[in-house]
This record gives C-alpha cells, sequence and structure tokens, in this order.
C-alpha cells in the first residue's frame, strides 16, 4: 500500500514538472526561430531565460508566453513562426517594417486578446481566419496597404472592444453585422475607400464611444440610431459623400464631446437638439449644405472651443447667445449669408483666438472695443459690406498675427496704431477699401 502511495506521489509530481519542462524547452525553440527571422535586438539565444527577454512575458505560474511586445524595433521578415505560441494572449508588431501578407496561421492563437499590427507595410486582405479568435478585445490593423473588404468571418467575434484598420486601401460596405459587436467602444475605420451607407446597426453597440470613418466614399443619411445608446463621445464623418439632414437625434448623446460632419452634403437646419450636448468641445460641418439661422442653443454648450460652420448657406444675424461661449477659442461662420453689425456680445469672448466672419453680407461697423479679445490672434472680416473707419483700437491687438479686411466699404485714414503689431506675420489685407493716406512707418 505505501508503495502504491508512493507512486502515486511520483506520478502526481514528476509528470506535470516534466510535461512543463518539455513546454519550456519548446517555448524556447520557438522564440530561437522567430529570433533567426527577425533578429530582435536584446535576444540572447545563449541565454535560456527567455521570459527575460525584451518584450517577452511569461505567464504568473508557468514559463509560457503570454505577450510579445515587439514594436518600435525596426524589424522585418516572416513572422508565421509567432503563430505556434498557443498560449499567447497579447502580441504587438506595431510600428515596424513587416510586409507581406498578414499570417493566416494567426487564427491558431485562439487565447489572443491584444493584435496590433499598425504602422508596418502588410498588404492583402484582412485574413478571415482571424474570425476564430473569439477573445480577440482588440484589433489594430491601421496605417497599412491593406485591400479588400472586411471579412464576413469576423462577425462572431463578441468581445472585440477596439477595431482600428484605418488608412489603408480597403473597400465595399461596412456590414451591417458590425452590430454584432456590442461590446465595441471604438471603430475607427477612416482614410480608405468604404463606400455604401454608414449602417443603421451601429446603433445596437451600448458602448460606443468613438466613431470615425472621415475620408471614404459613404453616402445616404446620418442615421440618427448611432445616438441611441447616449455614450457616443467622438463623432468624425468628414470627408464623405453623406447627405439628409443631421437627426435631432444627437440631443440624445450629452457625452458627444467632438462632432465632425464637414466637408460632405448634408442640409438642413441645425437642430436645436445640440443645445443637450453639454460635454461638446468641437463642432465641425463647413462645406455642406445647411441653412436656416445660426441656432442660439450652442450657447448652451458652455465647454465649447471650437465652432466651425463655414461654407453653408446660413442667414441672419450672429445670435447675441453666442457672447455666452466663454471657452470659445474658434468661430469660423466665413461663406455664408450672414448680415447685420458684429455683435458686441462676442467681445465677451475672451479666450476668443480666431474670429473668421469673412465673406459674408455684414454691413455695419468694426467695434471699438474688439481688442478687448485680448486673445485673439486671426481676425478675418473681408469681403463684407463693413463700413466707417478703421478704429484706432487696433494697436492694442498686440497678439494679432492676421488681419484681413480687404473688400468692404471701410474709409478714413490707416490708424498709425496699425505699427504697433508686431505679431503681425500671416496677413495684413486692406485691399479694395476706401482708405487713404499713408501706411505707419514704423
Amino acid at each position: 500500500m505505501r508503495i502504491l502511495c508512493l507512486l502515486h506521489f511520483l506520478l502526481t509530481w514528476y509528470l506535470p514538472n516534466s510535461l512543463l519542462v518539455g513546454s519550456e524547452l519548446q517555448e524556447h525553440t520557438i522564440l530561437l526561430a522567430i529570433n533567426k527571422e527577425l533578429r530582435v535586438p536584446g535576444w540572447n539565444a545563449n541565454n535560456s531565460a527567455y521570459c527575460y527577454w525584451k518584450g517577452v512575458t511569461c505567464g504568473h505560474h508557468h514559463s509560457l508566453v503570454e505577450k510579445l511586445i515587439l514594436s518600435h524595433q525596426n524589424l522585418g521578415g516572416n513572422v508565421s513562426s509567432i503563430s505556434i505560441l498557443k498560449s499567447l494572449k497579447w502580441l504587438d508588431l506595431s510600428n515596424n517594417d513587416f510586409h507581406g501578407v498578414i499570417p493566416p496561421a494567426f487564427g491558431n492563437l485562439f487565447y489572443l486578446e491584444y493584435l496590433d499590427l499598425s504602422l508596418n507595410k502588410f498588404e492583402g486582405s484582412i485574413p478571415p481566419e482571424l474570425g476564430a479568435l473569439r477573445s480577440l478585445k482588440t484589433v489594430n490593423l491601421s496605417n497599412n496597404l491593406l485591400v479588400g473588404e472586411i471579412p464576413n468571418e469576423l462577425q462572431g467575434i463578441e468581445s472585440l472592444q477596439d477595431f482600428q484598420i484605418f488608412n489603408n486601401h480597403l473597400s465595399g460596405l461596412i456590414p451591417s453585422w458590425v452590430g454584432n459587436w456590442t461590446n465595441l467602444r471604438v471603430f475607427a475605420a477612416y482614410e480608405n475607400n468604404f463606400n455604401g451607407r454608414i449602417p443603421g446597426t451601429l446603433g445596437f453597440i451600448s458602448e460606443l464611444k468613438i466613431l470615425n470613418l472621415h475620408s471614404n466614399n459613404l453616402e445616404g443619411p446620418i442615421p440618427g440610431s448611432i445616438f441611441t445608446s447616449g455614450k457616443l463621445e467622438v463623432l468624425i464623418l468628414t470627408q464623405n459623400n453623406l447627405s439628409g439632414n443631421l437627426p435631432v437625434e444627437i440631443g440624445n448623446c450629452q457625452t458627444l464631446s467632438s462632432v465632425r460632419i464637414g466637408n460632405n452634403n448634408v442640409e438642413g437646419n441645425i437642430p436645436k437638439s445640440v443645445g443637450n450636448l453639454s460635454s461638446l468641445v468641437y463642432f465641425e460641418a463647413n462645406h455642406n449644405y445647411l441653412y436656416g439661422e445660426l441656432v442660439s442653443e450652442f450657447s448652451l454648450c458652455s465647454n465649447l472651443l471650437f465652432l466651425n460652420l463655414a461654407s453653408n448657406g446660413f442667414t441672419g444675424k450672429i445670435p447675441p447667445e453666442f457672447g455666452q461661449l466663454m471657452n470659445l477659442q474658434v468661430l469660423m461662420l466665413s461663406g455664408n449669408h450672414l448680415f447685420g453689425d458684429i455683435p458686441e456680445s462676442i467681445l465677451q469672448c475672451k479666450n476668443l483666438s480666431m474670429l473668421d466672419l469673412s465673406n459674408n453680407r455684414f454691413n455695419g461697423t468694426i467695434p471699438n472695443e474688439i481688442c478687448n479679445i485680448s486673445q485673439l490672434q486671426n481676425l478675418l472680416l473681408g469681403q463684407n459690406s463693413i463700413r466707417g473707419v478703421m478704429p484706432h483700437e487696433f494697436g492694442r491687438c498686440r497678439k494679432l498675427r492676421e488681419l484681413q479686411l480687404g473688400s468692404n466699404h471701410l474709409n478714413g485714414t490707416i490708424p498709425s496704431e496699425i505699427g504697433y503689431l508686431y505679431n503681425l506675420e500671416i496677413a495684413l489685407n486692406l485691399s479694395y477699401n476706401h482708405l487713404h493716406g499713408p501706411l505707419p512707418l514704423n
């Protein structure tokens, strides 16, 4: 009986440890093969303690490789042998010089949770074999030379939280099944050749925080469903062919901090529900077909720093409520049909560094208190019907780098105080007015 107990003890101790030793030898052999191909700096073939090699992390209770971080190493070569590291959970090969296709064998890394192949020169299509990696949470294939469509095989990766494929040559539709990725937080597919519509099923993704699809060939309306969850923080859709109205549902997302829909074909009025966007910092809708009056509800966005509504069809006057935007730094309203005076309430925006009202129909005078905006660096009022004289107070705009007053109806002399604008380095344009007298010598 004692002999049987002793035999049981030896087997329970020896077998696992012998298997562990065998696994260590296998992992070491695999890493040596990887190093032979990639020549990783700091990997010493004579040092068998591979868990301490640069970029290698093993598990807490064993010597199996779980993390391989080889970013920013200027590496090249065939990476297929990495797929033999069966316990790998984290693989980062970003910012190197890898070429060729992404190995389909990476689909055998069943425990993989993090995959970053960005900033290389991988080409070909996204391997459908990656769809077998059901534990993946992060996939970053951005800044490569990838072509083709998003493989349908990826739709089963329901654990995915971060999917970045921007700056490639990918094409086709953004598949409607992306709505199956209900844990997704970041979807960045910008600077590709995607076409068709933005799928409304994106509204099924309750955790989505960042949606960036700019610089594609997308068309059709912006689906109101993407604002359903109320958790979206960043929406970037610039430089597409989107049309229709800006959905009123945008007001559901009080977490939105950045909205960029410029350079599209969006039309209609900006919904008053934008006033609900209490976290809004950046709003850009330039070069569209928006019209109607500027909505005063923007004044409720007290955190707003940047507002660009240039090159649209807005009419009427600037709402005096805009003067409540105490944090506003950039206001760009050029290329519209706005008229009336430059509202004195704007002078309350003490942090304003750029005020661009050019190419409108403003017909009042320049307020004498314009330099109360102490941070003003760029003042663009050209191509309007502004009359009266140039205020002598311009000399107090000491941070001014650009002053555009051309093509107006200004008269009188050029104030000598202009000579005190020592930082004026971009432009001073007073052309096509009725000014007379010499330019200040200083």
